[in-house]
């Protein structure tokens, strides 16, 4: 504990021994090199020498006369007191104990000198005031008495103004100075208070000692800041607040007491130096300060490194050019003196400026002469510049400015000097914006009119860059005016010339407007967007376009429909011309002649032609002189309006003309149409009803024009010779009679045709085509050449080029002042727009007229859909022709309704028309069909032939009797009515009813089954019972029939109305979906599974699951469980949340998810072949499998066991002593062991050495040399701490003196020593990094000589002979080697390592995983039973679980004893398979088995029995009206046989008609060969549905079937169950017949989704005719697609003739068609199900052909009943029917095939022709782009 303790105190010696040097070092001079290369310090001294009037005290014994004073050590003397009298010097006076006495310890006469304060007084202060800033190191005080008990050291650097303090020092700091830190200094400037020189001991000569800069606190950078703001002071005070006793002052303050407590001080040492930062060696007296004492340290420094000031504190005048810093050590930071270039003398340091330079120049010059300036004067002033020859300190350098006042910057500034980086040229001026010139005297280009007021020098030209001339000068530099383009204007060249726009780059600059002349009011535009001035509604920029909703009028929009004017007969006066007379020879007696010519020539044989002559004679008799004719559009219109005004010979028209829009001259043409080869001629008469007013027409004569003009038959119009001035707000006559040409008389048969009277204007008078101008030429000429004109005078009207289109908008433009609004009617057109040219509006079906507002021939009822056709009967009607408002035709005489088609009432069968037969019960019937309508007598049927249903009779006329009401069991409309209809049974006499829904009974008094109520009482009813349709309706026990409750639910449901699922069953009993509940019974809680059945929720099957048991049907664990299959549920998984992946596990197993490195069975163990702390990590083994014994390491260190030759933690590195690459590892040579030995030694050794350095830096013992004197030395300390301890004394004090001396020189002696032994250390230490590096060396040496011994010794080995001594050693060698074969044996049979102990560790291990599979296997197999029973908990009861279920379940034990019972779980049968219980076994499956056999036996004999009662109860049902329906089959079978012959004469008719029509075709003149040889290919192409062969056999069919039956008396006499049978098969029959007529709906339903094929084929067709059309600069490709396409078509034509061969049904369907591909999809799913069908219904026939051969077996004797014979005739000819049908089902489904096959045929060759056209589109495309591209350039063509 000795060494422990005496540290401190060393410590404590060491610092004061450091201290000392310190101060001693601080008296030394500066440095060898003075103050020149680095910083140079004044010498440091007592700052108290000469400066004693300086110090000051604020008390002092003896001031003011003598005090007693006593000193503590001297109380036991007779001399203990003394007496102080300090009012005089110490000079004369000893006993004068002033402040100034400190400043030295003794006298002259080396006595002592103290200071000393008054007794008793404790708040003492001295204060030494400086000159100037001094630098304070430390003070030294040595006390006469006690050290003060607490005092502060405080510090001013301003005079005393402000003070801080430096250090407090006390007994007690916590006490005396509480909020001051004593726990040490950290930092060099904390203030603390310190406690080891406040102690009373010693009572005299007692030090305290402060350094400013504490040597324990390393200082970075002594001459920081910081560091020098510490060390500068100007005043130093030094204050007593405690005096140090003895106690007793505290119980007797007396004067006496007191007298021995003062502060006393024998000396004052404040060491230190001028403050000079640096830059004085040596310092001077203070001006004013005369003391010159030896060793005093003066205040003013004798600056070096051009400084000044008291202290050295800034730089020299002039010297400025560096920032003022404190020298230091190797950088005496030399003022600079400033460089102005010898123009100033004054400078000043600008931080900036020195910061910008990057710390290399700071100066800047004040006051620059010779016209400079800048901060080195280096630049000359404004107006001023450098000249580039003379050196910058020439006084002549700078040179005045010689740039023009008025263009140039800043009145006339130059640059200062030469800069090309900046630009600047000596002496260049610098211009304004726009001015150039040396001299700044001229505007540059673009600009004019310099001026000193403008500050950009000139003004800009301004001019438009686009409207300027580019070559030159853009203006003139006076005036400003700029070159303008050609078409460009105005001063600044940008505004375009009139009727020019767009200014742009161009050559001439603008654009001409080229206004449309018709559709702008003006060549002028916006010059902006060269938007003209339109007329009225039109639009572009042009004023081309038209306004959408309105069109130009073509030349011929005036013109007059002649069927709107007004007609004339020919004597009429209002017709200009002489009416001609009338031809003498009459018509008629004209038309007898001929008729006789043709009598004496036989030509005329009948007299019915003879008559229709006449009749045609008296028609043209009655045909007035003008009349409309109307004409269909059905082929190409040569006409305008509906048709024609037919005038005869002489007669005339007169129009009514008003609606002149612009009095100009118009030409008159007439358009029409002969009607002979005979030519015409019209006078016409054209008359103002006012005069003429207007500029144009009001000068002319005279106001009346008449025209005789020639119409040539081989024309279709004339126009009169010369033109009509015609004008707005006037109207005018125009009279025409139209007479034969070159002819004396008229004649009644000839009739000419007019169309129309039109009014062209003459267009050459209008602006834009007048005058010579080229414009004008160039309009007329393209007016000729595009036949612009005569486009108007044909019809139809060719299209028109698009020239024409244009020229003539203009001119409808100028004559209507604007575009003409269409007007479209909203109810006949499709929209509001119409053609651009003519106006034509869309117009909706059957509606015509340039506004589609009147209806088109043959149609009426115009409306919103347009107009409907009249559709006229041909039979019935005179004409097609009908009223336009209510679409009546003109009726023959005995026909009827709106077309003329319909018989008069009472008759029907129209055109030949017969009564109705309605058996006296009807009055009338269908027109068409013949249907009785309205039949009376509660009769029914087409012909009223029988009663209504609720009644029964035979109303047929001539039966005598008629409809009586069915008592079912009230008459109808009694209330009591419970049935349909009723029928007599004639065997019984007996009314049997038919029921309605839910009553039954021979008179429906009764509730059928499935119904309840109380139908025998009258109001009373059946109604269903209400069990949700879940009770068999037929079974009459399934509800009561009178209360209505359910009694037997099915499909699982329960309850009063089976409205919910059974126990055990969940779902939706509305909806027969009750489910059998799916619980696992492992899972379940035993209180839902009472009887071995779980229930469940009967709405959703939610199970009820035991804990920690989730899943609808309690299936599996909850999340984060296992252990499925218990009673309490599932277990927590525990998972480690670290180790695993999750802390879910195997819901049977418990086994955790481990991550990688993890294992045991909750993640907390380290896996195998890992180790390490699993709650850290686990770290994977990897031993070398060729390395190591085991893949196992240490689980803890995880080393790996390594077999001989390897090494490292892995083995997988070769060992000591072994050479080679691993696993190739080779022993080393015999001689590795000696040098390892060597080097093993020396490894040893340094280690030691390495331990003993370590021992000696821990400890600071060093063992061996020199401990005795440490001894000797820490010996001498405790010495010196048990004199402290004990009473002091002088004596004391001295040995601790000399104690202290002995001390620091033995610790200096140590500290070399040390210093010396640490040197050693590092000697040490770097020999052996070079042993160690030897030591590699000879390792790598050894190692490739012991791989070459190996080498050689197998070298050796190969080359040995065979010899006796060889052998020996062979032998030798190969004993040696069975010997350690015997011990690895050995080794491997016993022992840790054997083979067989890892063999048994190996076993275990497997038995422990073969235990976990068992138990995950066992799991497992639970699991999968989970239905049957529950698991164990553990799994050592599981064996006995299973025993124990296999005999509850199985019936038998398991596999332990299955050689007594075959019945237990897992048990073989006869065939290797596992198997549970069988026959003979009493166990719950064979219990469950033999259950559900006995219930499907069960069930599936009860269906058999219901459905047996159910087939007896139907025919029980069907007997009652066998009878009527047999009757009523027969009674069908005659009227079907009236209405086929009907059908079949009628038929006949028609043929007949239609082979006149064709004869009389033939026979008409005019019909050409190509007509003739159509109709005889459609005729030819007419087919028979069947052909006589197959008529023939269907004859021998009937008629076999009548010869068969011969027994038909035996047949009657059979029992009435056969006639049942055979009502079943007479339904299945009509059934049958249904399926087929279905079959043949859907047959038709395809052939109408082929016809859709038909019309997307025609689309395409005309798709791509549109395309082709506009494809027209590809005419070569567009010939090739045309000529497919007519190919295409040729052939889509003969498809559908073929098509509409098939059935007048498909032509009918043809127009509904959709234009959807995927209805050709559906048309193929609807084919194959009539396939199916077909099938089917072959089936059913099949079965209807079985039946129909056991029905002639079956028929018993019904009695001599009527009626009865004709059974098995009518059962024959429903067979037949149903074979027709099968046959045209299996036909049309062929006909389906092969159309469908050509449906895909025609669509695969359309969808080639698609992608041809998507090519020939793709080819346009880049043949239309190609022209883009070669447009563009040729308009950008200058």
């Amino acid at each position: 504990m000795r060494p422990v303790i005496m540290m401190p105190a060393m410590a404590v010696y060491l610092s004061l021994f450091t201290l000392g040097l310190s101060v001693f070092g601080q008296e030394l001079p500066s440095g060898p090199h003075g103050c020149t290369e680095g910083s140079c310090y004044p010498a440091t001294g007592n700052l108290l020498i000469g400066r004693a009037v300086n110090l000051s005290a604020t008390s002092t014994c003896g001031l003011n006369g003598p005090e007693q004073y006593c000193i503590v050590s001297h109380l036991q003397e007779s001399d203990k007191c003394f007496e102080c009298n300090s009012q005089h010097p110490y000079d004369r006076h000893r006993n004068s104990h002033r402040i100034e006495n400190v400043i030295y310890l003794m006298d002259r006469d080396e006595s002592n000198t103290w200071w000393q304060s008054v007794n008793g007084e404790e708040n003492v202060s001295i204060r030494m005031n400086l000159e100037a800033e001094f630098h304070f190191t430390h003070l030294i005080m040595k006390f006469k008495t006690f050290r003060p008990a607490a005092m502060i050291i405080e510090r001013s650097a301003d005079f005393g103004r402000t003070w801080r303090p430096y250090r407090y020092f006390a007994a007690n700091c916590t006490k005396t100075f509480p909020g001051t830190p004593a726990n040490g200094l950290h930092h060099i400037n904390d203030i603390i208070c310190e406690e080891r020189y406040s102690d009373i001991e010693p009572s005299t000569n007692g030090e305290v000692i402060y350094k400013v800069l504490d040597p324990a606190i390393h200082v970075k950078d002594p001459y920081s800041l910081d560091i020098q703001e510490l060390l500068r002071i100007t005043n130093l005070r030094i204050n007593f607040t405690k005096l140090n006793t003895l106690g007793d002052d505290l119980l007797d303050r007396r004067f006496d007491v007191l007298q021995k407590y003062y502060y006393a001080l024998y000396e004052l040492t404040v060491r230190g130096s001028c403050f000079c930062y640096g830059h004085a060696s040596e310092c001077a007296p203070v001006p004013g300060v005369d003391a010159r004492d030896n060793g005093m340290i003066h205040g003013r420094c004798v600056c070096k490194h051009n400084t000044e000031g008291l202290n050295c504190e800034r730089c020299r005048h002039f010297h400025h050019d560096l920032p003022w810093r404190p020298a230091e050590a190797e950088n005496p930071h030399t003022c600079k003196e400033c460089n102005c270039n010898g123009h100033t003398s004054q400078c000043h340091f600008d931080m900036a400026v020195y910061l910008a330079t990057g710390n290399s120049s700071g100066g800047v010059c004040d006051d620059c002469l010779h016209n400079t300036m800048g901060r080195n004067c280096e630049m000359c002033k404004p107006f001023y510049f450098q000249d580039p020859v003379k050196d910058v300190r020439d006084p002549r350098v700078c040179v005045a400015c010689d740039c023009d006042p008025v263009g140039s910057l800043e009145g006339g500034v130059c640059d200062s000097h030469t800069d090309l980086d900046m630009g600047m040229i000596s002496g260049q001026c610098r211009c304004k914006v726009h001015v150039k010139g040396t001299r700044c005297d001229d505007c540059k280009e673009g600009y004019y009119g310099l001026s000193q007021n403008d500050p950009l020098g000139c003004q800009p030209c301004n001019c438009d860059p686009r409207g300027i001339i580019t070559n030159g000068a853009p203006c003139d530099q006076i005036s400003g005016d700029c070159s303008c383009k050609r078409y460009v204007t105005g001063r600044y060249c940008s505004q375009c010339l009139p009727e020019y726009w767009g200014l742009s780059n161009d050559l001439a600059g603008c654009r001409q407007c080229d206004c449309d002349f018709g559709g702008a009011f003006n060549n002028r535009c916006m010059m902006e967007n060269g938007q003209c001035d339109c007329r009225r509604h039109l639009i572009g920029r042009q004023c081309s376009e038209v306004q959408p909703g309105y069109f130009c009028a073509p030349l011929d929009y005036y013109k007059y429909e002649a069927e709107d004017a007004t007609g004339h007969s020919p004597g009429d006066t209002a017709l200009p011309g002489k009416v001609r007379p009338q031809a003498e020879t009459d018509c008629v007696q004209h038309l007898s002649n001929q008729l006789r010519r043709h009598r004496r020539h036989r030509r005329i044989t009948n007299s019915q032609q003879h008559r229709s002559a006449l009749r045609r004679i008296r028609q043209l008799q009655q045909t007035p002189d003008v009349r409309s004719v109307h004409r269909e559009h059905s082929h190409m219109v040569t006409w305008t309006g509906p048709g024609f005004a037919r005038v005869k010979d002489g007669a005339g028209l007169v129009f009514n003309i008003d609606n002149i829009p612009y009095a100009m001259e118009y030409d008159i043409m007439i358009r029409y149409e002969p009607e002979s080869t005979e030519d015409w001629e019209a006078i016409v008469s054209v008359t103002s009803v006012l005069l003429p007013s207007s500029l144009r027409c009001g000068n002319l004569l005279p106001t009346e024009q008449l025209y005789t003009v020639t119409l040539p038959h081989r024309n279709r119009y004339i126009q009169m010779p010369r033109p009509f001035c015609f004008e707005p707000s006037n109207r005018y006559v125009v009279s025409i009679r139209f007479q034969r040409h070159g002819v004396t008389h008229r004649h009644l048969t000839a009739f000419i045709l007019i169309d129309s009277l039109v009014l062209i204007p003459k267009y050459n008078e209008l602006p834009g085509f007048q005058g010579n101008e080229v414009e004008a030429e160039q309009r007329r000429e393209e007016m000729i050449r595009y036949m612009c004109l005569d486009s108007f005078m044909i019809t139809p009207m060719p299209a028109l080029a698009e020239m024409c289109s244009k020229l003539i908008c203009s001119i409808s433009s100028i004559i209507h002042d604007g575009a003409l609004s269409c007007q479209c009617d909203p109810q006949g057109s499709l929209s509001g727009e119409c053609d651009r040219v003519g106006g034509q509006c869309r117009c909706k079906p059957n509606v015509m007229g340039r506004r589609c507002d009147q209806c088109s021939p043959e149609t009426y009822g115009f409306g919103v859909s347009g107009c409907t056709a009249c559709a006229c009967h041909s039979e019935g009607s005179l004409s097609h022709q009908c009223d336009p408002a209510t679409g009546q035709c003109q009726c023959r005489q005995g026909a009827t309704g709106r077309q003329c088609s319909d018989c008069q009432p009472g008759q029907w069968g129209f055109p030949s028309c017969s009564p109705c037969q309605c058996n006296g019960h009807a009055d009338l019937c269908d027109p068409r069909t013949g249907e009785c309508r309205d039949c009376r007598d509660y009769t029914t049927g087409h012909l009223c032939e029988r009663c209504v249903d609720g009644f029964f009779g035979n109303p047929v006329l001539g039966s005598g009797e008629h409809c009586r009401p069915c008592p079912c069991p009230g008459n109808p409309g009694s209330g009591h009515f419970n049935g349909h209809s009723c029928e007599a049974d004639q065997t019984s006499n007996q009314i049997i009813c038919t029921c309605r829904q839910g009553y039954a009974g021979s008179r429906c008094d009764q509730c059928a089954p499935g119904f309840y109520g109380n139908p025998e009482q009258p109001g009373g009813q059946c109604l269903p019972c209400e069990c949700n349709a879940n009770i068999d309706t037929q079974d009459p026990g399934s509800c009561d029939p009178r209360t209505g409750q359910c009694i037997k639910c099915l499909y699982h449901t329960d309850g009063s109305s089976c409205d919910h699922c059974q126990n055990g069953y969940f779902g939706n009993a509305l909806a027969h979906d009750c489910r059998r509940c799916t619980c696992v019974t492992a899972g379940t809680l035993q209180s839902a599974c009472p009887d071995g059945e779980c229930h469940c929720d009967r709405q959703s099957g939610a199970c009820s699951c035991r804990e920690n048991v989730a899943g609808h049907n309690c299936d599996q664990c909850a999340a984060n469980h296992w252990n499925y299959g218990q009673d309490r549920g599932c277990e927590p998984c525990g998972c480690d949340p670290q180790h695993s992946l999750g802390a879910h596990c195997n819901m049977f197993t418990g086994q955790c998810h481990c991550r990688p490195g993890f294992g045991g069975k909750q993640c907390t163990e380290c896996e195998q072949f890992h180790w390490g702390d699993p709650r850290v990590q686990c770290q994977e083994c990897n031993c070398h499998p060729l390395g190591s014994e085991m893949a196992q390491c240490d689980r803890l260190t995880g080393t790996c066991e390594c077999r001989e030759g390897a090494a490292g933690k892995h083995c997988d590195e070769c060992a000591r002593g072994f050479a080679g690459v691993f696993p190739e590892c080779v022993r080393c040579h015999a001689c590795f062991q000696l040098w390892d030995d060597a080097i093993c030694q020396i490894k040893r050794d340094l280690e030691h050495i390495q331990y003993t350095a370590q021992k000696i830096l821990e400890s600071g013992i060093t063992p061996g040399v020199g401990d005795t004197r440490i001894k000797e030395l820490e010996k001498k300390l405790e010495q010196v701490k048990d004199l402290i301890s004990s009473e002091g004394s002088d004596k004391i004090h001295q040995l601790i003196g000399q104690s202290i001396d002995d001390l620091r020189a033995e610790i200096a002696l140590s500290d070399g020593r040390l210093m010396g032994v640490t040197r050693e250390l590092n000697v040490t230490t770097e020999d052996e990094g070079a042993l160690s590096q030897t030591l590699t060396g000879l390792e790598r040496e050894l190692r490739d000589i012991n791989t070459t011994v190996a080498h050689k010794h197998r070298l050796l080995q190969d080359y040995l002979t065979s010899g006796f001594t060889d052998q020996f050693d062979k032998v030798k060698r190969f004993y040696n080697e069975s010997v350690k074969a015997q011990e690895k044996c050995n080794a491997s049979v016993s022992g840790p390592l054997s083979p067989v102990d890892r063999s048994k560790e190996t076993r275990a291990v497997t038995e422990d995983l073969l235990d976990a599979s068992k138990d995950k296997f066992l799991r497992a197999l639970a699991a999968q039973n989970k239905s049957l029973n529950e698991l164990q908990d553990k799994a050592h009861d599981l064996d006995k679980s299973v025993q124990h279920l296999s005999n509850k379940v199985c019936g038998g034990h398991s596999n332990s004893s299955c050689s007594d019972s075959q019945c237990g779980a897992g048990c073989h049968d006869d065939r290797g398979v596992r198997g549970c219980g069988g026959e003979g076994c009493n166990g719950t499956v064979s219990a469950s088995v033999a259950a559900l056999n006995l219930t499907r036996k069960t069930t599936e004999s009860l269906n058999a029995a219901n459905e047996e009662l159910q087939s007896v109860a139907r025919k029980l049902q069907d007997i009652a009206t066998l009878t009527k329906d047999v009757k009523n089959q027969a009674m069908n079978t005659l009227e079907k046989a009236q209405k086929k012959k009907e059908h079949f004469e009628n038929n006949n008719n028609k043929l007949k008609d239609f082979i006149k029509k064709i004869r009389d075709f033939l026979t008409e003149e005019g019909a050409d060969p190509e007509s003739i040889e159509k109709v005889a290919l459609q005729v030819l192409s007419i087919t028979l549905p069947v052909n006589r062969t197959a008529l023939d056999r269907m004859v021998q069919q009937i008629k076999g079937g009548l010869s068969n039956l011969t027994n038909i008396e035996g047949i009657v006499n059979q029992t009435s169950q056969h006639i049942k049978e055979a009502k079943e098969l007479l339904q299945k029959a009509k059934d049958a017949k249904s399926l087929a007529e279905g079959v043949k709906d859907k047959a038709n339903s395809t052939k109408q989704a082929l016809d859709v094929s038909e019309k997307a084929i025609e689309k395409a067709r005309a798709a791509m005719k549109e395309a082709s059309s506009n494809l027209h600069r590809t005419r070569n490709a567009a010939a090739e697609v045309d000529e497919r396409l007519t190919r295409l078509e040729d052939k889509q034509m003969d498809v559908m003739m073929r098509l509409n061969s098939l059935s007048m049904e498909v032509e009918a369907l043809r127009n509904k068609t959709e234009q959807n591909r995927l209805v050709a999809k559906r048309a193929k799913e609807l084919a194959n199900n009539a396939t199916h069908q077909a099938s089917s219904l072959e089936r059913s026939l099949n079965a209807t052909e079985k039946r129909y051969q056991e029905l002639q077996m079956k028929v018993d004797s019904l009695g001599d009943v009527g009626g009865l014979n004709n059974v098995n005739q009518k059962a024959k000819e429903i067979k037949k029917e149903a074979e027709d049908l099968l046959n045209k089902a299996t036909k049309g489904i062929e006909q389906l095939r092969k159309l469908e096959k050509k449906f895909k045929s025609n669509e695969q060759r359309m969808q080639k022709q698609r992608t041809e056209l998507d090519e020939l589109k793709e080819n346009a495309t880049v043949v239309r782009d190609e022209i883009r591209v070669q447009v563009q350039k040729y308009s950008n063509c200058v």
